[in-house]
């Protein structure tokens, strides 16, 4: 016991630690107000910093723990336990601060800003600014190596209608970059002065301070300031083409932008702007709650699917995305497209899928937890046994997660759908599968398989790893059946022949949803951001964006139980266990049920099982991705492939006693 002293006499607050068995230390807060009025207290919790405090009763997460005094406010004779979770229990909500550089070089210009890109100001730019810069951003996809070359590759200036901005394009190098060569990276540079009364965004994302004369202001990532969005809609709107260096930027607009000018007048700078994130993969920001900005950080060379299947899901008419408003493409020398911004719809929501279902497994869990099964029965039929207020509570939950499932096979199955009509562009037309083809994508599960396999054969050997006796089992089976199930992918590919490959999402999973007025609304068709712009336009089996929906579903029922109150006793865990093992099997059979009635795919399969067959490899070829990623970035979270993979092997391998996923549901 630890007892708190904090200013505020009026507040008790103490921790308590507890080690277990296995080494692990547990730290509870508990913080009590003892007075009749509400009242407010500062705690020095900074020994604590990325923590999490975890509420124990209701299991609601509190934001995490900074090097700050934490300020809390609690009710007349209220009281908080928390326990204090470590970062990588991080609530799904949060969103890391952007870190700003603590000391800004000083850069001088003249007259005008395209001096930044000239002697010592270029210079302290790609040597020193922003090799630390970039390294701190989310967006940057080598943040664990060293920087070899940083060098602004084209720089071209908006027309200064508003404050001036440089859309900037910076080619990276590592000491790993190898064959793979330099990556490009898409930083818009915009200006604000010292005084002016911006959010802190801007200056959490400057790069250095600007002198011209008397004037001193910062140099920003333009994507933080309002203007920068404003300036975008209006070159849209007049179908601006800029002169870079390489080619033209040209700005597109679709002929909604057009019909939507009247909630979004070109050049009103009245109209809000809200961020949606600091930082992401990509950065978005909300146009008056109508449009939709994402600025696409990572600079490829070709056609990419985020622009070209929104423009042809709009075209098409499907109604469940975002609409595709204007695109800002870079059109190299050589006629080589390089996407750097969209403009989208924007789509009210309640959160993405993946929220959704783990708040509503949250409340399903906190209120079975909370209610105590009656003794009388109230006003069942007559002949049926009396249900406890629990079972209620569990079985309305589950019946709701079941409908948002259905939803999402639908909404999914339309989507395939659509993209499955024949027309004029060859992109989109569908394409029979060969046995060639099929033959290949068992090989790439296979491979996936291997690179998987050889990972739990590392951890086997690194004695410094700790895992459950039932986890190192599964692994060990799983080593001994490397030549048979890389046998059974084959087997399982080849039943893939004479069905249909169109194009597809590429990485669909709960977090590509939004939910919205009872209905799912599918975003995102960026792809796999790490594979090659080719890769990502492929056209593959539908079934890939099906194993990628039924592997998120794992994902959701393995984080809600990680998350929610922490001392409801064993009897509650098992119950919590119990709602699980319900929710999954059910949820993944409405969701199929639903995508089989709503897909309109012509396949021909040359056997009986070949849809179950495909789905069954793109499965587990998803969860041996999973487990490499998991072992590389969240090695908490490694059970959770792990589990899932010795799952499918088994039923792979084992037909007759487990079958493949889908293959239950279907009946």
């Amino acid at each position: 016991l630890r007892v708190l002293s904090p200013v505020n006499r009026k507040v008790f607050a103490y921790l308590r630690e507890y080690a277990g068995d296995d080494g692990q230390l547990e730290m509870i807060l508990c913080v009590a107000n003892v007075s009749r009025a509400a009242q407010a207290v500062e705690l020095e919790l900074s020994e604590f910093a990325a923590r999490v405090p975890v509420e124990m009763i209701g299991g609601s997460m509190f934001p995490i723990i900074g090097q700050l005094p934490y300020v809390l406010t609690l009710p007349p004779y209220g009281f908080f336990w928390f326990a204090l979770a470590a970062e990588a229990q991080l609530p799904v909500w949060h969103v890391p601060t952007p870190e700003a550089l603590p000391d800004y070089m000083t850069l001088v210009v003249r007259k005008d800003i395209e001096e930044l890109l000239e002697g010592s100001s270029r210079r302290a730019l790609e040597e020193d600014i922003l090799p630390a810069y970039l390294q701190k951003r989310r967006w940057f996809g080598a943040k664990e190596e060293k920087l070899t070359h940083a060098r602004i590759a084209l720089a071209t200036p908006l027309p200064q209608d508003g404050r001036p901005a440089l859309l900037v394009e910076v080619e990276t190098k590592t000491a790993r970059s190898g064959e793979k060569g330099a990556e490009r990276y898409f930083l818009p540079f915009g200006f604000f002065g010292e005084s002016e009364p911006v959010s802190a965004l801007p200056q959490q994302l400057a790069l250095a301070r600007v002198r011209r004369g008397r004037q001193v202001g910062f140099l920003t990532d333009a994507f933080a300031l309002a203007d920068f969005a404003h300036d975008i809609v209006v070159l849209l709107t007049k179908q601006a083409k800029l002169a870079s260096a390489d080619g033209d930027i040209v700005f597109r607009p679709t002929a909604l932008l057009a019909e939507l000018a009247e909630q979004l007048p070109p050049g009103d700078r009245t109209v809000g702007v809200r961020w949606l994130s600091a930082e992401q993969t990509n950065s978005s920001l909300v146009i008056g709650d109508v449009a939709v900005l994402k600025v696409l950080r990572r600079v490829a060379s070709g056609i990419n699917p985020e622009a070209e299947m929104a423009r042809h899901l709009t075209e098409r008419g499907f109604a469940n995305t975002a609409a595709m408003l204007g695109e800002v493409t870079r059109v190299a020398a050589d006629g080589t497209p390089h996407l750097l911004m969209v403009l989208q719809r924007y789509l009210p929501n309640q959160g993405d899928a993946w929220q959704w279902t783990l708040n509503s497994l949250a409340r399903v869990f906190q209120d079975v937890a909370m209610v105590e099964p009656r003794i009388e029965p109230l006003s069942e039929p007559r002949g049926e046994p009396a249900a406890d207020g629990a079972a209620r509570l569990e079985t309305s939950a589950l019946v709701e997660l079941e409908a948002g499932a259905t939803i999402l096979g639908r909404r999914l199955g339309d989507l395939h759908t659509t993209l499955a009509m024949a027309g004029d562009d060859a992109a989109f037309a569908p394409e029979r599968v060969s046995e060639a083809r099929a033959k290949a994508w068992g090989e790439a599960a296979r491979l996936q398989l291997d690179a998987a396999l050889d990972v739990l054969q590392a951890r086997i050997a690194d004695q410094t790893v700790a895992w459950s006796d039932a986890e190192r089992e599964s692994a060990k089976e799983l080593l001994g059946q490397r030549t048979t199930l890389g046998r059974a992918l084959m087997r399982l590919a080849r039943r893939g022949a004479g069905s249909l490959a169109t194009r597809i999402h590429g990485d669909f999973h709960l977090g590509q949803v939004l939910v919205a007025q009872g209905d799912a609304y599918i975003i995102d068709f960026e792809g796999e951001p790490r594979k090659p712009l080719a890769e990502r336009r492929a056209k593959m089996s539908p079934l890939r964006d099906v194993a990628g929906l039924i592997r998120s579903i794992d994902y959701a029922a393995a984080m809600s139980l990680k998350s929610g109150p922490t001392d409801l006793g064993e009897a509650a865990e098992a119950k919590k266990r119990a709602i699980i093992l319900r929710y999954v099997p059910a949820a993944k059979a409405a969701f199929l049920v639903a995508y089989r009635e709503a897909a309109h795919v012509d396949h021909l399969w040359k056997n009986d099982d070949g849809e179950s067959a495909l789905l069954a490899l793109f499965t587990i070829d998803k969860a041996a991705y999973e487990l490499c990623y998991e072992a590389a970035n969240r090695p908490l979270w490694f059970g959770v492939p792990l589990a899932s993979l010795a799952q499918l092997a088994d039923a792979i391998l084992h037909p007759e006693a487990a079958p493949p996923p889908g293959k239950d549901a279907a009946s």
